[in-house]
């Protein structure tokens, strides 16, 4: 404890005797503090003239005629356009429509505010009472309809109880971005090139399905396994092509892949 107390002792005297330096210094070297003090008044000036400045009244609200957002150019004209808080306006703009990716509102100078929206892009769909766009980051987008939408890949075996998907919100279900992954991985491989993905599977961990060209479906193993059984797929589509097969499934988790003619 005494040692403590030496310590706490030791170290104000310090404090002191460096804070009295740097005021001697000061006095001895009053210039930086000058130049110091005339900077700050120079901002603080300018700052003072921008913000109320005619110059610099908002006579123009650019918004993107699609961006269905209501807001508010009546009350933002006029006003100075260093004084509108940006990051409040885009808060306030983002929750008329939350699945919005980004809204983002920018100072055009001299006189105008302009709107930014980045709209999300949907990738894939899955069921929730109906079916639901979804984005690459597992977004799912509110709009539903009864039907499949023709261009987007289906997403099937997401359902899990310990991470029940939510409408509206981005998901950290990891079936689902699982069976994005993979979809990424499919539609990105030239190996499938003149093939339309159409479905992905991931209900069976250790078995991956996904179909092509609407109704052949392709059985594989596991994602590790997911680059070699391509190029094996690759080779069992040229022959089919080849020789005019009309084909239900193909099999690839076998060194000799079992092709499922269709009935």
């Amino acid at each position: 404890m005494a040692t403590r107390r030496r310590t706490i002792r030791g170290v104000l005297p310090r404090l002191v005797s460096t804070l009295m330096a740097g005021v001697r210094w000061t006095m001895r070297h009053p210039r930086g503090l000058i130049a110091l003090g005339v900077v700050l008044a120079c901002g603080w000036t300018a700052w003072r003239s921008a913000t109320t400045s005619d110059a610099f009244r908002i006579t123009d609200v650019r918004i993107p005629a699609e961006s269905h957002l209501s807001v508010p150019v009546s009350s933002l004209k006029g006003r100075n356009l260093w004084t509108v808080d940006l990051k409040a306006l885009e808060a306030d703009l983002k929750a008329q429509r939350p699945h919005l990716k980004r809204v983002r509102v920018i100072r055009i100078l001299p006189r105008t505010l302009g709107l930014e929206v980045v709209e999300r892009v949907p990738v894939a769909q899955l069921f929730l009472g109906g079916w639901h766009p979804v984005d690459a980051g597992g977004y799912i987008l509110p709009q539903a309809s009864s039907a499949p939408l023709g261009q987007l890949v289906l997403l099937k075996g997401i359902d899990s109880p310990k991470q029940p998907l939510k409408v509206g919100q981005a998901n950290a279900n990891e079936r689902l971005s699982r069976a994005l992954q993979i979809a990424e991985q499919l539609h990105r491989s030239p190996l499938l090139a003149g093939h339309r993905l159409t479905t992905v599977d991931v209900a069976d961990p250790a078995q991956l399905t996904f179909v092509i060209d609407g109704d052949v479906e392709i059985r594989c193993g596991n994602d590790t396994q997911l680059a070699s059984h391509l190029r094996r797929l690759r080779a069992v589509l040229q022959q089919v092509a080849k020789h005019g097969l009309a084909i239900r499934y193909i099999d690839l988790r076998f060194s000799d892949p079992v092709i499922g003619p269709r009935t």
